[in-house]
């Protein structure tokens, strides 16, 4: 059966970064399926890729490694690891803690720190992504054991995302992701929405507010009309039916919004 790899980065695609990710990988295994999950994650943004990468990694195929590449400390003292879960997945990037939600949520069964001496030297101190990580992807993919990348360790350090904070009448919540269609993202999970489809609920962020129906879908809502939904994700999605909200009101990933009943 063919290695399935998924690659999550904030590099983007102008460049030839991610080319030469997958040009490492290839050179040990030629026929590993690689999934490009996004290039697109806000620079330097850990809990942007964090939550992106925990709502993806349980549709993965059992077993996939995931090469997790956002390193605003790249070329410090932080550790480079390989997390095993008891599924089977191995998640492989800095240990900056924002691979453990992913992880957690398909199950932490060990951690193991990369040993650089079994690797080809590195050509650079600036790019870990291609020298460390697409080089361990690569071996674990042609077979590799764990044990002939690295050490086992006890610890690894561990990102926490953030929660919303839920009264009887208003959620504050931090907006996750923004899509390229401009659907913003929150932490909320759908389950929990306070709302009942049909109602209507004042939203707030970036300084705007805005009165909108939490509705089933996006075209139940009329044509350029905000709305609250249930994302694909499993998240409470502040939009616009065929418009684009983040534009609209301003809002980015990190930003606060609040939802209250009206």
């Amino acid at each position: 059966m063919k290695p399935v790899i998924s690659l999550l980065t904030d590099y983007g695609l102008k460049d030839p970064y991610v080319a030469q990710i997958k040009a490492v990988i290839l050179s040990y295994v030629r026929d590993a399926a690689i999934i490009d999950l996004t290039h697109e994650v806000s620079a330097f943004n850990e809990i942007q890729a964090a939550f992106i990468l925990k709502i993806s990694a349980p549709h993965m195929p059992h077993g996939t490694i995931h090469v997790c590449v956002v390193d605003p400390g790249v070329g410090s003292e932080r550790r480079s690891i390989v997390i095993e879960t008891s599924r089977g997945d191995l998640f492989i990037g800095p240990d900056t803690g924002f691979m453990v939600p992913a992880a957690e949520e398909l199950g932490i069964k060990s951690v193991y720190m990369i040993d650089e001496s079994k690797l080809p030297p590195r050509k650079c101190e600036t790019f870990h992504g291609r020298d460390v990580f697409a080089h361990v992807a690569g071996m674990l993919a042609a077979g590799r054991s764990l044990n002939e990348i690295g050490m086992k360790t006890s610890e690894c350090v561990k990102l926490k995302l953030p929660e919303p904070k839920f009264s009887e009448s208003k959620i504050e919540a931090k907006v996750m992701h923004v899509d390229r269609f401009g659907n913003v993202i929150t932490n909320i999970p759908s389950e929990k929405f306070f709302a009942r489809h049909g109602e209507e609920v004042m939203v707030t962020a970036a300084g705007k507010q805005v009165k909108c129906r939490y509705v089933k879908a996006y075209a139940y809502a009329p044509v350029g009309n905000p709305l609250i939904t249930d994302g694909g994700t499993g998240y409470i999605e502040f939009s616009i039916n065929r418009g684009n909200a983040a534009s609209r009101f301003g809002i980015s990933p990190g930003d606060e919004i609040v939802f209250q009943k009206v």
